[in-house]
C-alpha cells in the first residue's frame, strides 16, 4: 500500500506570535524578580527563604506553561495545568506584589480565554482576582495593593477580550477553509462529470453518424462486388473489406471512449491537499485499478463526507482513509479519525453516503465509541458483478 499524507499545522502564525509574547512576559517577570533579589531586597523583607520560593514558583509555572502548549486546549489535563500556573503565579505575587510580576496573570488569562467560552473565561478571571484580593488586599489593605489588583484585572480582561476576538477570527477562517474544501471537491466532481459527458457525446456522434455511414458504405460495396465481375469486382471487394475494418476500428474507439476510467488517485489528492486543520493520510493500493465514473463518484463523495465530519463534528486532528481493491476490482474504503467519538447519529450526509453505496450493490457500516474516534467502512462490488 502507498500512503500519501497531507498535514497542516493547527497553530496559526498569529497564535505562535502570542505564545512568543507570553514567553517574553514570563521572562520579564523572572528578570524583575532577579533584579529585586539583588537591588530591592527591602521589598521582600519578612518573607523567609523568598529566593527559593520564587525559584520554585517560576519553575513550576514555566513547566506547566510548556506542557499546556502541548496538550489539547480545553481538555482536563489542560485545565489542570492552567490551575497549576494560576496557583504558582498568585503565590509569587503574594511574595512580591509587583506590577511586572502580575503580568503572569495576563498570560494565564489568555490561555483560559483561548480554551473556554467568553463567559467561562470571565468567571475564571474574576475568581483569580478574588483570590488575589484575599491574599494581598485583605491582609494589607493599602492603596498600592488595590491598585495592583485593579490593574491586573484590567490587563486580564483585555487579554480575554483579545483572545475572544482571535478565536472568532480563527473559527471564521476554519469555516471558510471548510467551505473552500467543499467547493474544491464539487469542482473536481463537476470537472470529471463534464469530461465524462463530453466523451459520451463524442462516442454517440461517432456511433450514430460515422458508424451508420460506414455500415451503409460496406453494404453498398458488398452488393456492388456481387454484381460486378473481373478486376472491378476485386477492387470492390478490397474496398468492402477496408470499410468493414474501419467500422470495427470506429466501434472499438467508441467503446474505449465510453469506458475510459476516472483518474481517482489524482482527484483524491486534489481533494485533500488543501484541507486546513486536519491531517489527512491517504493509503492507496500499489496498483490502483481504473474505475468507472459511478464508482469513482461514490468514492469521492465518501472522502468528502469523511473530511467534513472529521472537521465539523468529530473535532479530530487526524483522518486516515484507506482504499483497498480486490483482484476482481471490488473496492473497500475505510475512514478512521481520532476525534471524540460518541454515539453514531446518521444524518443527511451519512444517509446519502449509504444510499450511494447501496445503489451500486454495496453497503456501508459505521462504528463509533466515546474517546475512540469515528470509523466508516464502505464496500462496492466489482463492476462485472453489477451487470
Amino acid at each position: 500500500m502507498e500512503p500519501v499524507t497531507h498535514a497542516h499545522d493547527h497553530a496559526s502564525p498569529s497564535t505562535a506570535l502570542v505564545r512568543v509574547g507570553c514567553a517574553l512576559l514570563i521572562a520579564a517577570a523572572v528578570l524583575k524578580a532577579i533584579y529585586s533579589g539583588f537591588f530591592e531586597q527591602h521589598m521582600l523583607t519578612g518573607t523567609s527563604y523568598w529566593p527559593v520560593k520564587m525559584a520554585i514558583g517560576f519553575t513550576v509555572l514555566i513547566a506547566a506553561y510548556v506542557l499546556a502548549a502541548r496538550v489539547e486546549p480545553g481538555s482536563r489535563r489542560h485545565w489542570a495545568l492552567l490551575v497549576i500556573q494560576s496557583a504558582a503565579a498568585m503565590g509569587m505575587i503574594w511574595i512580591y506584589p509587583s506590577f511586572i510580576v502580575t503580568v503572569l496573570m495576563v498570560v494565564i488569562a489568555w490561555q483560559i480565554a483561548w480554551a473556554a467560552s467568553l463567559r467561562t473565561a470571565l468567571i475564571a478571571v474574576g475568581a483569580q482576582s478574588a483570590v488575589l484580593a484575599l491574599l494581598n488586599c485583605v491582609p494589607s489593605p493599602d492603596m498600592m495593593n488595590w491598585l495592583v489588583l485593579v490593574t491586573t484585572f484590567g490587563f486580564e480582561f483585555f487579554a480575554v477580550s483579545a483572545a475572544h476576538l482571535a478565536r472568532g477570527e480563527a473559527a471564521a477562517r476554519a469555516s471558510l477553509a471548510r467551505a473552500n474544501d467543499e467547493l474544491r471537491a464539487t469542482h473536481a466532481l463537476l470537472t470529471e462529470s463534464a469530461r465524462m459527458a463530453e466523451r459520451l457525446r463524442i462516442s454517440r456522434d461517432l456511433h450514430d453518424a460515422l458508424g451508420h455511414n460506414l455500415t451503409s458504405l460496406a453494404i453498398h460495396l458488398d452488393v456492388a462486388s456481387r454484381t460486378t465481375e473481373g478486376t472491378a469486382a476485386t477492387h470492390l471487394g478490397h474496398a468492402r473489406d477496408l470499410a468493414g475494418g474501419l467500422l470495427d476500428e470506429v466501434r472499438a474507439a467508441v467503446n474505449a471512449i465510453r469506458i475510459q476510467p476516472v483518474d481517482l488517485r489524482a482527484t483524491l489528492l486534489s481533494l485533500t491537499e488543501s484541507v486546513v486543520g486536519l491531517k489527512v493520510r491517504l493509503v492507496f493500493p500499489d496498483n490502483l485499478f481504473a474505475l468507472d465514473a459511478p464508482r469513482a463518484d461514490t468514492i469521492l463523495r465518501c472522502v468528502q463526507e469523511l473530511i467534513t465530519n472529521a472537521l465539523r463534528h468529530a473535532d479530530a486532528k487526524e483522518l486516515v482513509i484507506e482504499l483497498r481493491q480486490a483482484d476482481d476490482g471490488a473496492l473497500v474504503i475505510t475512514g478512521s479519525d481520532d476525534g471524540r467519538g460518541g454515539a453514531a447519529i446518521e444524518g443527511a450526509g451519512l444517509g446519502g453516503m449509504r444510499e450511494r453505496f447501496e445503489l451500486l450493490g454495496g453497503k456501508l457500516s459505521i462504528a463509533a465509541a466515546p474517546g475512540r474516534g469515528f470509523t466508516v467502512s464502505g464496500q462496492i462490488p466489482a463492476f462485472g458483478a453489477l451487470a
